[in-house]
């Protein structure tokens, strides 16, 4: 059985990519997420058949949970879309030890731990987009879990990339700046000029599977990602944290 799974299918980009592989000919489409109504609701609309799988990726028992219905399954995993995320900002003195353990264990340990949980039941032509961030280029004050979280995510993906590159598994990193989600909206004192480079989330679906196509490393659906990235190579990392 051919699968896509898509962790925080609930909403946001994971939600937009259900979406989108409504049409990419599979057999079935695992909606993995912590909000049961939310996934039951877009499930009713696939007409790909759907699995809303409850879990709560901060609990080491869902890895297991999600290994074993995959091997009962028999499933072969054509898609392993990784968009579960969480953040919050602020200076880290003022986040709590709850936020920040949260971050890098949704951000990092689940993320890591959802690709060795799959791996085993991906072949050749199988691909894996892990949803980092342009925040993951450069670390950022006020934001600064997240960023680093999200460095992490990329520093992953280039590795798994050429781990798997024998095996033919596709591997890209999926880079935006500010994406018009509920997750963005329930960020506090956001800086304003970030909500000018607001994209929607099935835009960076689109350009994700057209890199996804070519087989890129990484994913920058936006001009000024773009920019961030080149920046980030260019100019010492003191001088772009002053300006």
């Amino acid at each position: 059985m051919k699968i896509a799974i898509i962790t925080g299918a609930s909403s946001g980009i994971g939600k937009a990519f259900a979406y989108s592989l409504d049409c990419a000919a599979l057999d079935e489409i695992w909606l993995v997420g912590r909000n049961t109504d939310k996934l039951n609701e877009i499930k009713a609309q696939l007409k790909t058949p759907s699995r809303a799988i409850s879990l709560d990726l901060n609990d080491k028992a869902s890895y297991t949970e999600l290994d074993h219905m995959i091997k009962v399954q028999k499933c072969d995993i054509e898609y392993l879309i990784l968009s579960a995320g969480i953040g919050y900002t602020g200076r880290l003195e003022e986040l709590t030890l709850t936020e920040i353990v949260d971050t890098i264990s949704i951000n990092c340990t689940a993320l890591s731990a959802v690709i060795s949980v799959a791996l085993p039941y991906m072949k050749a032509g199988s691909k894996i987009l892990t949803i980092a961030s342009g925040a993951g280029f450069l670390p950022q004050p006020e934001f600064s879990v997240y960023a680093a979280t999200k460095a992490y995510v990329i520093s992953l993906s280039r590795s798994l990339r050429k781990e798997l590159s024998t095996q033919k598994i596709n591997v890209t990193a999926v880079c935006p700046g500010p994406v018009d989600t509920e997750f963005f909206a329930g960020l506090k004192n956001v800086k304003e000029y970030k909500k000018k480079y607001l994209i929607s989330p099935q835009k960076v679906v689109n350009k994700s599977l057209k890199a996804v196509k070519k087989n890129k490393p990484l994913c920058l659906p936006t001009f000024s990602m773009k920019v961030v990235h080149v920046a980030s190579k260019l100019i010492p990392t003191g001088l772009i944290l002053n300006l």
